[in-house]
């Protein structure tokens, strides 16, 4: 199906809608309509193999606002967008689920309400801020937050006979960020878990508002540690959409290389933690040990553990030469042979197996419903790998083997990490194979002031989504970030219904996501 194709197939299942032919900006196509016609398009959407992405609030200083539903389309290579101006808007989310969280965010940076939304209660803005200087915060990023009369938040249990509840953080008894978990139990058995984050709001979109392009882009690799590489590398490509800036085929060959390794540590850390919540130090100390070797050979590819400094708008920052990418490769095929042997110790322990079978389900339907990205969807049997179905950079063109589970448990989320490391490996030993040579960088023009680019990455976790407006002298006016932990941890409170209380722990790990990369 093409965009043409599409349009007609939207006009067909939205009739109440007013639409044309979409329009290219930057690398997505955009479907401009008016606020009233957005729940019914994005619903069209999502029933015609539409996968919501992400809601993002386009401009954001005063209203009328534009408010942007983002969709990965099957047969459509470039992302989707529905986007409208106005003052009032309808809730998407009353008949796509996904969209949620999204509109409890941009309701508490705007003020706006959103008609018919199932869950108004606040998503950043908690009940200690004062709303008047939440607000100036927002949009000055100058005020401090006073404690004061923001909207209360409600805690909503089953109402279950005999049932009651344990909270949990959002200080927790380790250096992990804050986030909140309440516990609506019966005896250990888990009838619903809430979750509440952004305790330490950042405003990161707001802080790069003003920025140049590049003084942006280390605030995109610290927006989630351990994702330095992809959340850096979806930025990039937004900016170099908007200046229709073309990478040179080396760089894209190196970004995949890091975008790579990145995976291999960020899934070491996930399997050994698994691991390490069922007790089972042996296999958790040996993931360690992997997990360290890989760390550092980040640092002797490119001077840093967690790869920062080198994706750069327009291609990398630097050169890595051939023989460092052999030797690289080289390490790689040692650390397959000792993954090997590490799993067959894992998967033959009844200490480990009691533990991760029939625990912290989340069916199919459900995690389509709710969104769901990344290995934690793949695990669900959704077919949502970024590289394979909307490819960008040096993966186009390039064979992924997409690992997929069935069961959406514990097992099913350790299984696609642990076949997506092995993926990595062999990604990464091809693209040195045929590594090839020339330029890491190319110059990239300004981009006209109102011009809006999308970037799209598969992180560790799943998909990451940037866009970004440019304004005048090469600036940015408005930059919103979507990581595949805003998406998921809605995932987490149904994966832990019915089970106890002692395998939250395990069920969390198994997810493994992060605080930072939700609190923007």
């Amino acid at each position: 199906m093409d965009i043409s194709e599409f349009t007609k197939l939207m006009q067909k299942r939205a009739p109440n809608a007013d639409i044309a032919a979409a329009k290219k900006e930057g690398n997505a196509w955009w479907y401009h309509a008016t606020p009233e016609e957005l729940p019914e398009l994005c619903l069209a959407c999502a029933q015609s193999d539409g996968a919501f992405d992400s809601a993002f609030l386009v401009s954001s200083q005063k209203a009328p606002h534009e408010i942007a539903y983002a969709f990965r389309v099957k047969g459509i290579s470039l992302p989707v967008v529905f986007s409208a101006k106005g003052e009032h808007f309808t809730s998407v989310s009353a008949t796509l689920n996904a969209a949620l969280w999204d509109e409890r965010k941009i309701q508490d940076l705007t003020g706006i309400e959103f008609q018919g939304i199932a869950d108004s209660r606040p998503l950043v803005n908690h009940p200690e801020n004062r709303q008047d200087r939440f607000f100036e915060r927002f949009r000055k990023n100058s005020q401090k937050i006073a404690l004061g009369n923001a909207r209360p938040y409600e805690m909503r249990g089953t109402g279950e006979p005999g049932e009651f509840e344990i909270p949990v953080g959002p200080v927790h008894a380790g250096i992990i960020e804050p986030g909140h978990f309440r516990f609506h139990v019966t005896g250990e058995t888990i009838n619903k878990m809430e979750v509440r984050m952004s305790y330490l709001h950042k405003g990161l979109e707001r802080v790069a508002e003003g920025k140049t392009f590049a003084e942006a882009l280390p605030l995109l690799e610290q927006a989630s540690g351990d994702e330095s590489v992809a959340n850096a590398a979806a930025y990039a490509q937004a900016v170099e959409a908007m200046a229709g800036a073309k990478v040179p085929a080396r760089a894209e060959a190196l970004r995949l290389v890091l975008l790579e390794l990145e995976r291999i540590y960020s899934h070491l850390a996930d399997l050994g933690g698994i691991a390490t919540d069922i007790g089972f130090n042996a296999a958790s100390s040996q993931f360690a040990l992997l997990r360290e070797n890989s760390m550092r050979l980040n640092e002797r590819l490119t001077g840093n553990r967690f790869l920062r400094g080198i994706v750069a708008v327009g291609g990398t920052s630097r050169d890595i030469s051939d023989w460092e990418l052999d030797g690289a490769a080289d390490d790689l095929t040692q650390f397959s042979t000792e993954l090997a042997k590490l799993e067959a110790f894992t998967v033959s322990s009844s200490t480990f197996l009691d533990r991760v079978f029939l625990t912290g389900r989340v069916s199919k339907a459900a995690a389509i419903e709710l969104g769901l990205v990344g290995p934690a969807a793949r695990a669900s049997g959704i077919v949502c790998d970024c590289r394979k179905h909307w490819a960008y950079g040096a993966y186009i063109g390039r064979e992924v083997r997409e690992s997929l589970g069935g069961s959406g448990e514990v097992m099913g989320r350790f299984n696609v990490k642990f076949n997506e490391i092995n993926e990595s490996v062999r990604l990464i030993k091809e693209q040195v194979d045929a590594m090839p040579s020339g330029a890491v960088s190319t110059k990239t023009a300004s981009a006209k002031s109102g011009a809006t680019g999308i970037g799209g990455c598969e992180a560790p976790r799943g998909l990451c989504t940037v866009l970004v407006k440019a304004g005048a002298d090469g600036s940015i006016a408005r930059l919103c970030i979507r990581t595949a932990s805003f998406h998921n941890w809605r995932a987490l409170e149904k994966a832990v219904q019915g089970n106890i209380v002692p395998d939250f722990p395990l069920i969390n790990k198994s997810f493994n996501l992060s605080y930072s990369g939700t609190d923007l």
